[in-house]
């Protein structure tokens, strides 16, 4: 054991303790209440105490010395210089290295602060070790954030473990470590493998838990995959810093054999002992005998050894500044153990002067006593060579042992023999006592993966200045030592006993500071740990630093309560303390390890030959150095490996381009993906529309269901073809019989018709064929079958032959036909020169007026050989090409009666139309039907002309209607009804004064006649004129006006105030824009000034506030703003459910509410705060890709600091790839973009209109959206989550209203019936259910049960509030609509089969639903948006039934805008309905017919003149039957709203109310706009579009 005399001591107590029955208190673990006067004294984590003031820069906390010279330079010229001098005194290695382990075990300042603060040191021109320019890394230590906020209140720094020998280097600093490394068996630390004997062998077990280690790169690699190790590799100890090199592991594996061999002799002599008492009596003596050796063996000779021999006494009662000392007298609780930053920084430091570049390793010796002496050692001591391990060097073995190789390699050479380090450690000697530093701690100490060298003088130096210590001088006045009058006099045995080395050192260190213009004659504003190194001797440090150290030492021990020689603790009694003194680390040696007496001396901590120590070193340790050992010459320590830098960013390049690159790739995918969705969509509805052709025949032999290619764009459409014998024709029409086209066949003069070309298919599917005739567009036919086509041409040529027509047959391929086949776009482009050139002749233009570029040969040529067929000539006009009109003026302008009309005839024909002579105009319409050229038109040729005329406009009349019209005519002409009429009769109807400046402006509209020509402004601007004479204010009608009722909107003229400065006018403007939008001016802007404060507030925390975080230190404000854009995220998209909580608007817009809120506008509001989301989104997603960039060249160390809920072991870096697709916060944050620029493509106005199914499922995954924005911020990266804050309210309202819709819309409603109305509209009526409450102009959301019970889609219900039952009118413009039709298509469904179900969600409100709130509302329809207004009008008939009819609304107009009004003749009853019931003239209507050009044509004057007669006869309407006014063309709204408002001078607020196609409703939306900004009236517009 420990020898016979420390043997039975041990064996002694063990045996008296084991009768004790009160177990002693032990030394707490955190240090708290050890002290118990003053808890917090010694615990961890407290402040380091300072002797001498602060001198922070700015006196709180900014780095000290800033006027000093730089680190680098001080190190040069005091630190570095001739290595290889041994120590003067004998300090071993193992001296200096049990130093470094009392260092790990009373104090830990290493940790960097959080954020980390990077005080880098610039390296200087001309510095041996480095390139110039570059930093070497320097964090400031980690600080009590209490502090360093005043002058009164400056930075301190922690000490993160208790300044106590207490153990914790054995058993680590905390319980939760201390057990980690237990076995709790038998009171053991656990052993590697479960080996615990023989003591000598065993090893800690490996840390494959864990344990959090400092661990940073391996400098010896070469690769940063090998210099970065995982901490799982190193073994359980006690010293968090225990594995840096392997003479301090050497120390950690010793105390833990020393704990296991006290628990066996316990557990042997105490068999009854548990676990937990063995291990406690156990680390009791280990704690008390690293006490004892450290204080009373360690400490004296690290402070002074004479030349005689003799070492410091610590105990001495006289005690001097010089040379204090402090005998032991007891615990005292009024001194603070505390660490002070001079000891931390400085006075402590000094054993880097004695570390040495290696070790001489020694293996069991050969011989023992003077065999191991003098020259026998070198041969007989066994020492112990090492192999290279570094590539590039001579050899393949050294003879000692690098230490600048080893930082963090501790395991290889530990595992290989640790007893020969601990021989080795024996016998080095330390370097010697001085101010200079070895190449591997002065440039070649361990740093990090970025900077894998430092120098380790400049550090300290550093260091020293972040803890703001203030010069050497101040110390030693603190330290009551007497200031310096010169440098010579910092070492106290200058000059004589001074080596040269620091006389030069003192000199150059002066010199450094005259040249940096500081004091040269005082050594003032020198860095303490410069200072008082220099004051070394080769006894030890000097004044300075001794008194720091036996200062602090001998306040740790009279400080700590548990001290062991403290009998007042209960732990032990004098007989042990006694004991305990007699233990020596020469006993601990020999008795953990296979090293014996034989093998060192008994004062390991010296070795000094000349008193017979064994084995001393062959020479003092240096580099570049050889020497002949046992005949092996080579060199003595190898090279250490070069300096090493790394960029964090390397191997994310890649992906970082990469991932950003393929997310902004997906917008464009995204968007490709939507558009061929659409084009299928499109296609797959066209295909649907389109019925293929039908086997067969039906009745008729001479007609023929086909398919017609019409060409690339075009593609196919089914038509009929009809051959005509009796009109030698052939008729093409669409399936309804709608005519397309037709080819005249007929014979004209002398012209023979030429023969007709049949092209058949001979590949394919043989089922196409090509027919083509002079002049005509081909027909490109497809058949059901090879057979269809056969009896096709086999018809055909029997009809050719019949009328006398040739026929040539010819087979060819498909391609062929399809290349060369006349299209109609082939045509229309020859057509359009055509026409262009008709207009440049007809109006005197220029090819540039008529955007034209000028013409080759070829291409006149075929101008000038063109004919038009009677089909194309019909076209250029917009005209049907069967009607009557069309073909009397065809056979009009075909003088030569060919059948076609040249360029020639055309002109002439169109010069006539040009100009301004209505009579020339008259009397050629008159000619026209005067088929006979009587000069007469008979009372039948009058006829014919008007009902061809009113077959224009698909339009006819009954035979009263038109008997009515005739008379009136006549009568206005003065001629006798029956009688035949002359042109002069005919110009009374047609050219009086009232009508003659309409027809002089009239014109045919010219297809392909370009309308930016200035004399075609001219015309067509007068034309303009005469379209709105109905209700211009310069017409004899002078507005809008019910002829049955006789009610006039009067167009009066009045002078506006308006201002007359522009200043005064845009205010004008403005203030009436405020006053028209009010309501949503205020909640948008105060909405937008939230957001902006909620953003404003997240940056400024982010950029001032959390400052002490850190991230933004590293990312830059990109932080701030991407935290701001987070919060405002929050902040929009958590509101859009509230935006979509329908029946939550429904209910509180009935409410008073609705005067304060524009609940209306939800819609609006809803893509507003999306827009906001979409743009924070973007600058979240661009802001995070520049925040990655910069977090990805942090380190693991690094970023665990500023990502506090964050771990990331320090062997693995974190790269791009892992914070993005590893994290939740990344994988999250890629799946959210992802998520959003799916909703936002497919919420595009084209992708709802064609892919409406996609853009609802899409828009479904706002499910995963908000799941993916909790988990988002669930990780707590940079903050605790806040999403579900502002989600959690907005969540509770929308799901209570989905709840709300869920519980009434998987109702199934029965339809009772469906019809298919013209304009691919489909009516349904379905059952009301019950409890079904609405209001005129609401809406409902409706799903098909045979379409997909979860497609909801909306629309408004045509229905009363009165009616049984409730119905829709859907027009086909998308698929699901499409689908619809084709569901209730009579002729799909089976026979009694019943009508498919629905499921119905509502009723929604939307601003229609408040017409009756203005005290005039104006209704506008646009073809399918008069669905709400037909609901309105029903409710308007059914209360003005109602005696006491009583609401706000006293006047409403209805202004329906169609195409034709055979389009929506459901709407013409109901307007009928409504003028009959309609006594009080509540309702004007007024309807607007569309497909006439709104150029007033030709044709349109004609319909015009005849529509006014008929109205002045029978007060109603010439087409619709109905007493409303029917206007051609389309409404000129700012001429309506404005007689309107004239009409009601009394009324500031009119109501106007649109639903419709978008560009209607935006017009109408313009129009309001433009009159609020002049007019007194203010106009509210609230419209939908469809």
């Amino acid at each position: 054991m420990f020898g016979a005399t420390a043997g039975s001591f041990i064996l002694a107590f063990v045996f008296v303790t084991g009768q004790e029955t009160t177990e002693p208190e032990l030394a707490p673990l955190d240090g708290w209440y050890n002290n118990l006067l003053h808890p917090e004294w010694g615990a961890v984590d407290t402040i380091l105490l300072r002797k001498s003031p602060t001198s922070y820069a700015d006196g709180v906390y900014h780095m000290a010395g800033q006027n000093r010279p730089n680190p680098f330079e001080i190190s040069k010229v005091a630190h570095r210089g001739i290595m290889g001098l041994g120590s003067e005194r004998g300090r071993t290695a193992l001296m200096t290295y049990y130093g470094q382990q009392v260092v790990e075990e009373i104090m830990d300042v290493q940790r960097p602060g959080c954020p980390r603060e990077y005080e880098n040191i610039v390296v200087p021109d001309n510095d041996p070790l480095y390139t110039a320019g570059i930093q070497m890394p320097f964090t400031r230590s980690r600080f009590d954030a209490r502090t360093g906020q005043s002058p009164s209140n400056p930075r301190q720094q922690l000490n993160e473990i208790t300044p106590y020998l207490d153990g914790q280097l054995m058993y680590g600093p905390a319980r939760a470590w201390t057990d980690a490394i237990r076995e709790f068996k038998g009171g053991r630390l656990k052993a590697l493998d479960g080996k615990y004997t023989p003591i000598q062998e065993s090893f800690p077990d490996i840390n494959n838990i864990r344990l959090p280690f400092a661990n940073p790169p391996n400098p010896r690699e070469q690769s940063s995959d090998d210099r970065l190790q995982p901490v799982a590799r190193f073994w359980r100890l006690g010293n968090p810093r225990g594995f840096e090199n392997p003479f301090l592991l050497c120390f950690g594996v010793m105390w833990f054999r020393l704990h296991n061999f006290w628990a066996e002799m316990i557990s042997q002599q105490h068999p009854e002992y548990s676990d937990e008492a063995l291990f406690t009596e156990a680390r009791k003596y280990v704690v008390a005998i690293h006490q004892k050796i450290t204080m009373y063996d360690w400490l004296p000779r690290w402070l002074e050894i004479l030349n005689n021999g003799s070492i410091y006494n610590i105990t001495d009662t006289n005690s001097t500044p010089e040379r204090p000392t402090c005998p032991y007298k007891g615990y005292n609780p009024n001194i603070h153990p505390g660490i002070t930053h001079e000891f931390q920084t400085s006075a402590m430091r000094y054993g880097h002067t004695l570390v040495t570049p290696g070790l001489w390793r020694r293996g069991t010796p050969q011989g023992s006593g003077n065999d191991l002496r003098g020259t026998e050692a070198l041969r007989n001591c066994n020492w112990t060579r090492t192999s290279l391990k570094v590539p590039g060097q001579v050899g393949d073995q050294v003879h000692a042992f690098r230490l600048c190789n080893a930082y963090w390699n501790s395991q290889e050479a530990v595992t290989e023999d640790i007893d020969a380090l601990f021989r080795g450690m024996a016998s080095t000697l330390g370097e010697r006592e001085d101010h200079i530093m070895v190449a591997d701690l002065a440039g070649d100490v361990f740093g990090p993966l970025e900077f894998s060298r430092r120098d380790l003088a400049a550090l300290n130096i550093q260091r020293g200045r972040d803890h703001g210590l203030p010069d050497y001088q101040a110390v030693r006045e603190a330290f009551d030592l007497p200031r310096l009058n010169s440098w010579e006099e910092i070492n106290p045995t200058f000059p004589n006993d001074v080596p040269a080395s620091t006389r030069d050192a003192i000199a150059n260190l002066r010199q450094l500071y005259i040249d940096k213009g500081l004091n040269g004659s005082y050594p003032d504003d020198v860095d303490l740990f410069t200072g008082g190194l220099m004051e070394t001797t080769f006894d030890g440090p000097g004044p300075l630093f001794r008194a720091i150290l036996v200062e602090q030492f001998c306040r740790i021990r009279d400080g700590d309560r548990f001290w062991y020689e403290n009998l007042d603790n209960g732990l032990f009694t004098q007989a042990d303390i006694d004991m305990i003194n007699g233990i020596t680390i020469f006993d601990i040696i020999r008795n953990v390890t296979n090293v014996d007496e034989t093998q060192i001396q008994t004062d390991p901590f010296i070795h000094n030959a000349a008193n017979g120590d064994i084995c001393p070193q062959p020479q003092q340790l240096n580099i570049d150095t050889t020497i002949d050992l046992n005949g092996q010459t080579s060199l003595i320590l190898e090279n250490c490996t070069g300096f090493q830098t790394y960029d964090y960013f390397y191997n994310s390049e890649y992906s970082f381009a990469l991932t950003f690159f393929g997310v902004g790739l997906c917008i464009p995918a995204t968007v490709g993906i939507m558009i061929l969705m659409a084009k299928h969509s499109i296609k797959k509805m066209a295909l649907k529309k389109k019925k293929v052709a039908k086997k067969g025949k039906g009745g008729d032999p001479n007609m023929f269901d086909v398919l017609e290619w019409v060409g690339p764009k075009e593609g196919e459409r089914n038509i009929k073809i009809r051959f005509d014998s009796q009109r030698r024709k052939i008729h093409v029409s669409d399936r309804r019989g709608k005519p397309l086209r037709m080819i005249d066949l007929r014979q004209r003069g002398e012209v023979q018709i030429r023969p007709i070309y049949v092209w058949l298919e001979d590949d394919h599917s043989l089922s196409m064929c090509s027919v083509r005739a002079e002049g005509e567009i081909d027909l490109i036919l497809k058949f059901a079958d090879m057979e269809d086509r056969a009896e096709f041409v086999q018809k055909l040529e029997a009809f050719l032959n019949s009328i006398n027509v040739e026929m040539n047959q010819t087979h060819m391929r498909h391609d062929i036909i399809m290349n060369n086949a006349q299209t109609k776009e082939k045509r229309q482009k020859l057509l359009d020169k055509f026409f262009r050139i008709v207009s440049l002749q007809a109006f005197q233009g220029t090819t540039e007026e008529m955007a034209m570029e000028p013409l080759d040969q070829e291409t006149a040529k075929q101008l000038a050989n063109i004919k038009l067929t009677r089909t194309e000539f019909a076209e250029a006009f917009g005209l049907k090409p069967t009607s009557i009109f069309v073909r009397n003026m065809f056979l009009l302008v075909d003088s030569d009666k060919s059948g076609f009309v040249n360029f020639r005839e055309f002109l002439d024909f169109f010069v006539v139309l040009s100009s301004q002579d209505s009579d020339s105009k008259v009397q050629l319409i008159f000619n026209m039907y005067d088929i006979g050229q009587k000069g007469v038109l008979s009372k039948s040729d009058f006829t014919k002309m008007i009902a061809s005329l009113l077959d224009l406009s698909d339009s006819t009349l009954d035979k009263s209607k038109m008997a009515d019209l005739i008379s009136s005519m006549y009568r206005v002409a003065n001629v006798r009804e029956g009688s035949d009429m002359t042109f002069a009769d005919f110009k009374k109807i047609f050219a009086d004064e009232e009508y003659a400046k309409t027809l002089a402006s009239a014109t045919l509209d010219l297809d392909g006649m370009p309308s930016d020509s200035h004399n075609t402004k001219k015309k067509l601007h007068a034309r303009s004129q005469t379209l709105m004479r109905s209700y211009d204010k310069d017409s004899k009608s002078k507005g809008l006006s019910n002829r049955k009722r006789g009610t006039t909107v009067r167009v009066t003229t009045k002078t506006l105030a308006y201002p007359k400065t522009r200043a005064g006018q845009l205010w004008f403007q403005f203030t009436s824009w405020v006053a028209t939008y009010q309501l949503v001016i205020f909640w948008t802007s105060l909405y937008t000034l939230c957001l902006a404060g909620v953003f404003a507030e997240r940056a400024h925390y982010y950029s001032v506030e959390r400052e002490h975080a850190g991230l933004r230190r590293i990312a830059g404000y990109g932080v701030t703003v991407t935290r701001g854009a987070a919060s405002a995220m929050m902040f929009t998209y958590c509101p859009l459910l509230i935006t979509m909580s329908r029946n939550l608007i429904t209910f509180f817009r009935e409410t008073s509410l609705h005067r304060f809120f524009p609940w209306d506008s939800m819609h609006f509001l809803h893509k507003y705060i999306a827009f906001w989301a979409l743009f924070f989104t973007m600058v979240h997603v661009i802001g995070h890709s520049i925040n990655l960039y910069h977090i990805s060249t942090q380190s693991s160390g690094d970023l665990n600091c500023i990502f506090r809920e964050y771990f990331r072991a320090q062997d693995v870096l974190a790269s791009f790839q892992y914070w993005t697709f590893t994290t939740v916060t990344g994988l999250t944050g890629v799946a959210l973009t992802l998520i959003v620029i799916v909703m936002y493509v497919f919420a595009l106005p084209y992708a709802r209109r064609y892919v409406f199914n996609a853009f609802w499922t899409t828009h479904k995954f706002y499910f995963w959206l908000y799941l993916f924005n909790i988990m988002h911020g669930s990780a707590r990266l940079v903050q605790p989550p806040l999403f579900w804050l502002y989600l959690l309210p907005c969540l509770v309202i929308f799901v209570i209203d989905k709840m709300i819709s869920v519980s009434r819309n998987k109702i199934q409603i029965g339809v009772i019936s469906a019809e298919l109305l013209p304009s691919d509209v489909t009516a349904l009526i379905f059952k009301r259910p019950p409890s079904f409450e609405y209001k005129s102009g609401q809406w409902v959301r409706v799903a098909c049960l045979n379409l997909g019970e979860s497609e909801y889609h909306p629309f408004t219900l045509t229905s009363a509030p009165h009616e049984e039952h409730l119905s829709l009118h859907i027009r086909a413009v998308g698929p699901w609509t499409t689908n619809i039709r084709e569901l209730y298509d009579p002729d799909r469904l089976e026979v009694k089969k019943k009508l498919p179900k629905l499921f119905l969600d509502g009723p929604y409100g939307e601003g229609h639903q408040d017409w009756y709130r203005f005290p005039v509302a104006i209704l506008v329809g646009g073809g399918i948006g008069v669905t709400p207004f037909a609901s309105i009008l029903k409710d308007i008939v059914h209360k003005s039934k109602i005696d006491d009819f009583r609401f706000p609304c006293k006047k409403v107009y209805f202004l329906w805008v169609t195409r034709t009004q055979k389009q929506f003749e459901w709407m013409t009853d109901i307007i009928r309905e409504v003028e009959n019931n309609d006594l009080k003239n509540f309702v004007d209507v007024h309807i607007f017919i569309t497909q006439f050009k709104e150029k007033f044509d030709f044709r349109t004057t004609m319909l015009y003149i005849c529509e006014r007669h008929f109205q002045k006869v029978a007060g109603k309407s010439l087409f619709t039957g109905l007493s409303a006014t029917t206007h051609f063309g389309r409404p000129q709204f700012q001429d309506i709203l404005r007689s309107i408002g004239n009409e009601h001078p009394q009324v500031n607020r009119v109501g106007v109310f649109s639903c419709g196609p978008p560009p209607m409703t935006n017009q109408l939306d313009r129009t309001c706009s433009d009159l609020n900004k002049v007019q007194g009236t203010i106009f509210k517009h609230h419209f939908e579009n469809f």
